[in-house]
């Protein structure tokens, strides 16, 4: 089978799988009212959000399983035996259970003015980094270990992999996956941003000489158009961490085994921009008493002065293909 029909047969499976059973899964839902259910806190912390987002109030969240079960179940049965197929299940696995779980907390904290207080607190945002802190170690151990990583390219400078890259390595891991999830905060603009970097991996697994991730890369991308019918604006329903984490951690794979890291750097810089307000907002908050920014993260702050959320949707699409187009002219002239 040449690369195209790999591409486009393994893209057309995962589309046809997600839309089979996900109308079936928007309506359970609706009928386990799994919805957001937005509050005014009683110190109005989240008025500007309210402001801008509470008429999303009723959605469904937790969308991301359309994903997250298709894509785990093809790849369970159409990938044939392999060190990758075993990581990718075990991994994919763990970080929908992981999404499942915080969606699920997130959702009972909505209807309690008290544990939504917490739910905004430092500490709790410091122990739920801290949870994804061992399970990325874990993912970046058996990953070197199963997959025999033994050095990284960073433009065109060799790093050989030694045990204490693993502690700083994971660290960085977790601000990058925390960025790539609260990115999914309008309608459309996470899966947008997505397919743009599932694309340039297609490009990349194919430049690199990794062609065995193109079924993988390919049904994400088959999943993810199915799901992006339903949450472009107005949006049916919401991804949540059961699409955000297991995503986040593929996308995270595919630069290791192409040994991309560096030009993923390049390829998301948009969630590093998001994570990066977010956190200068909670330190300012935290320690300073006051907010930096009227609302963040960046993309919520666009719609506070008065972008339609489309208008911001958008142009945060424009700023990662072009971020992708860097990525992959870098690679390009370093490789």
């Amino acid at each position: 089978m040449n690369h195209l029909a790999t591409i486009t047969n393994y893209a057309l499976l995962g589309l046809l799988a997600t839309a089979l059973w996900a109308p079936l899964l928007i309506n359970l839902l609706y009928r386990m009212n799994i919805v957001i259910k937005l509050k005014l806190m009683p110190n109005r912390m989240n008025a500007e959000f309210m402001k801008i987002h509470g008429h999303k109030v009723g959605t469904p969240t937790l969308g991301g399983l359309m994903i997250s079960v298709t894509v785990g179940l093809l790849a369970l049965i159409v990938l044939p035996s392999s060190n990758l197929k075993t990581i990718f299940l075990i991994f994919w696995g763990l970080y929908t259970a992981y999404g499942l779980a915080d969606g699920l907390v997130v959702y009972v904290g909505k209807l309690s003015n008290r544990f939504k207080l917490l739910e905004a607190s430092f500490g709790w945002r410091l122990g739920k980094l801290g949870i994804l802190y061992l399970l990325v170690i874990a993912t970046l151990y058996f990953v070197v270990h199963a997959l025999g990583v033994t050095q990284l390219d960073i433009l065109s400078l060799i790093v050989a992999y030694h045990w204490w890259l693993l502690p700083i390595g994971a660290f960085l891991m977790v601000v990058a996956i925390f960025g790539i999830e609260i990115s999914d905060g309008a309608d459309g603009l996470v899966t947008g941003e997505f397919l743009i970097a599932l694309v340039a991996y297609v490009a990349i697994a194919l430049l690199t000489g990794h062609a065995e991730l193109l079924p993988i890369i390919a049904m994400i991308i088959g999943s993810c158009l199915v799901y992006l019918y339903f949450n472009i604006s107005p949006a049916r329903v919401f991804m949540g961490g059961t699409g955000t984490f297991p995503i986040a951690f593929a996308l995270f794979l595919f630069a290791l085994v192409t040994n991309t890291l560096d030009i993923f750097i390049i390829l998301g810089v948009v969630f590093w921009v998001e994570v990066t307000t977010s956190g200068l907002q909670i330190i300012w908050i935290r320690f300073l008493k006051r907010r930096l920014f009227r609302i963040a993260p960046i993309h919520h702050y666009f719609e506070a002065i008065g972008w339609s959320e489309t208008k911001m949707v958008q142009r945060f699409w424009l700023a990662s293909a072009l971020a992708a187009l860097g990525a992959l002219w870098v690679l390009s002239i370093s490789r």
